[in-house]
């Protein structure tokens, strides 16, 4: 499956819990953010700048603009009069800032990249860069939508969209990005027109033609979030800190890996939901799968482990020792003592060394050989009884 996302289409996240899970599913996280954009990001994002490799940035290359402003350009020449009738800028699309007033689709940009236009009743669009670092259009096709009244210039190397224009606009930005760069586009607004096939889809996404579309952009990665929710309760994603999720994510990389080749192993099954246009029946699809392919590896995992001695039920991980197995070194160390206790503490703590590390070896090895300890990892150190014992 793909391990390298690229979030679209704003130049700031805008869910923090959705970024929680992000971390824990992807090996990388891309995003477009011009370097003169202003810096609004939140504690969580400037923590994983700062202290991980996780997020990167990066930029259209002009070969990708190029693509889109030919494919978009074809599209304005073919009917123009079409295209004023439904993204034209002589009606507001808000009023006095409330995003339900006439005209309200439903594709209000962010605070973060959304300008305001004339006196009340005024019109919100959205900002796009054009020109320069991090440009996310090429200045020809700037100037065009300029002279067919479908953009306004902005300050700077900006340039202003109708809301939903410019949201499709991004996402096959997006897509033809994701196939240039061999990534994979994810979003945190559920608004948004999915950018998988976007660029395929341009004409009818332009002029609001209704053509299917799956309800999950990509199955892999929402199967994998099913299981890590299945595993954490969503509803307790916002209690952990983000420097446990961190420092989770950098221990447990190689487990990561091994999970999203289980992943992987799914294709033919998770068609099903990559197929469905509804996203209720696509969940249900992955959760049956997860129930019937996965929870049954995790539970014999669990299973082996105490097996070998080892608790291994949600939130904790207890070594428990099997005082017939050690009897040799344990028993024999406190007669060596002469029965006196206080001896044999020492006696036993060093002879027990061995034991113990054989016990530690041999819950490594079976950990490595499973495709879903990275869940049973998670649900030790993420899950809701875990951040109580850390409380406490």
């Amino acid at each position: 499956m793909p391990s390298f996302g690229l979030y679209y289409p704003w130049t700031h996240f805008q869910n923090d819990n959705w970024l929680k899970l992000a971390l824990l599913t992807w090996d990388r996280l891309a995003r477009m953010r011009p370097p003169a954009a202003p810096d609004r990001d939140g504690d969580l994002v400037r923590r994983l700048r700062g202290e991980t490799d996780f997020l990167v940035e990066t930029a259209p290359s002009a070969a990708v603009l190029n693509v889109v402003a030919e494919s978009f350009g074809e599209i304005f020449d073919a009917d123009p009069g079409r295209l004023l009738d439904r993204y034209g800028l002589d009606e507001p699309r808000a009023c006095d800032g409330d995003p339900r007033g006439p005209g309200w689709r439903g594709y209000a940009p962010p605070i973060t990249q959304h300008m305001v236009m004339g006196p009340p009743p005024v019109e919100v669009l959205t900002a796009v860069p054009v020109g320069g670092p991090g440009a996310k259009m090429t200045g020809g096709l700037r100037d065009g939508l300029v002279r067919l009244g479908l953009a306004v210039p902005m300050d700077g190397q900006w340039v202003g969209l109708d809301p939903e224009l410019a949201s499709i606009y991004l996402a096959v930005l997006a897509d033809a990005m994701s196939h240039r760069e061999a990534l994979s586009p994810v979003t945190d607004d559920p608004r948004m027109h999915h950018a998988t096939g976007a660029l395929d889809r341009l004409v009818s996404l332009v002029f609001d033609e209704h053509v299917p579309v799956p309800a999950v952009e990509n199955v892999s990665s929402a199967y994998l979030q099913i299981a890590l929710e299945t595993v954490l309760e969503p509803s307790h994603v916002d209690r952990v800190p983000g420097e446990k999720l961190i420092s989770f994510r950098e221990k447990h990389r190689a487990e990561l890996a091994v999970f999203q080749a289980h992943v992987a192993s799914l294709g033919p099954e998770l068609q099903a939901a990559a197929e469905a246009d509804n996203l209720e029946v696509a969940v249900a699809h992955l959760r049956a799968l997860y129930e019937t392919r996965t929870r049954p590896q995790l539970e014999e995992l669990r299973k082996a482990l105490r097996g070998m001695g080892i608790e291994a039920s949600a939130g904790t991980l207890v070594q428990k020792i099997d005082l017939n197995a050690a009897a040799g070194t344990v028993l024999g160390s406190v007669a060596a003592a002469g029965g006196q206790l206080a001896v044999a503490g020492v006696a036993v703590a060093v002879t027990l060394v061995p034991y113990l590390a054989g016990k530690t070896k041999a819950r490594r090895q079976q950990m490595a050989k499973s495709p879903v300890a990275y869940l049973l990892a998670a649900d030790r150190k993420l899950t809701g009884r875990a951040l109580l014992r850390r409380d406490r």
